[in-house]
């Protein structure tokens, strides 16, 4: 009897480790047709200006700007700033030419989830965009993201490529 729970809760375990997996590939393969110029979530004109640094904000949260500090660093190889909102305003940043685009998010839909007993857990998807501050226009494609990291490297990844086109 004791053996035989042990193995259906190894089982549960497999089985929900599995669909975390699952549902990282999706979400993996969404965001790659999601963040694209076709889907409005790169500007056209993106890489075409040699001397242009893209601003990452910052959030002054360890759990989400060290994802943000590795999704630059391993996806993006052309200029950029990782800064907050605040350090954006100060004047060695105000240079529009230099400092065209932002690279930040909004958050989007909450959900929810009550459980059997009792307990609760809500997760807020995230809706990156790039702010292209001389057009003074958002980026956006209409995607909500639960993994965010994983939608960050691939967003920025996705970047990266367009800069190489120009």
């Amino acid at each position: 009897m004791k053996k035989t729970i042990k193995i259906i809760s190894l089982l549960f375990i497999i089985l929900c480790l599995n669909s975390c997996f699952i549902g990282k590939s999706i979400q993996s393969s969404k965001a790659r047709s999601e963040f694209t110029e076709e889907n409005d979530a790169i500007p056209p004109n993106f890489g075409k200006f040699e001397h242009t640094v893209i601003v990452g904000i910052l959030k002054g949260r360890r759990s989400y700007d060290k994802y943000l500090k590795s999704a630059f660093k391993k996806n993006y190889n052309g200029a950029y700033v990782l800064l907050t909102r605040e350090e954006l305003k100060k004047p060695e940043y105000r240079n529009m030419s230099k400092y065209r685009y932002v690279f930040d998010y909004t958050l989007g839909t909450t959900r929810s989830t009550i459980y059997s007993d009792g307990l609760s857990s809500s997760v807020t998807l995230k809706r990156y965009y790039v702010e292209d501050r001389i057009e003074d226009k958002i980026y956006q494609s209409g995607a909500e993201f639960s993994y965010f990291a994983k939608a960050m490297k691939i967003y920025v990844a996705n970047l990266e490529k367009k800069r190489l086109l120009k």
